[in-house]
């Protein structure tokens, strides 16, 4: 069994899952993820996989003013999407491909 000195050694994690967040700030995991989209709560650590966690320091700053938290927001560069042009020729092939299997299976049109 586990006395208080025990626990007293133990040293801090370098991540904290979503589980020990939950217990650590008693939000639900919905309230959680909401505040990351709004910026008011830090975002987690992609660790790989399809696992994430949150570094004691970050943790700790939501902690030391839950109220006025404010996640500092990345400073990379996003670049426009290239715009592709649409691929007339496919679809010009296609068009004729289907003309010519109708009319190989009689199914043209009698008003034409």
């Amino acid at each position: 069994m586990l006395n208080e000195q025990d626990v007293a050694k133990k040293p801090a994690p370098a991540f904290y899952r979503l589980a020990d967040v939950l217990r650590i700030t008693a939000l639900s995991r919905a309230t959680i993820y909401r505040r990351i989209a709004e910026g008011r709560f830090p975002r987690p650590v992609h660790l790989g996989g399809r696992a994430c966690g949150w570094t004691p320091a970050a943790l700790q700053g939501w902690i030391s003013n839950p109220q006025e938290y404010k996640a500092v927001s990345p400073t990379t560069v996003v670049a426009e999407p290239v715009r592709r042009r649409r691929n007339t020729e496919r679809l010009k092939l296609s068009r004729i491909s289907r003309r010519k299997f109708r009319t190989q299976f009689g199914h043209r049109p009698e008003n034409r």
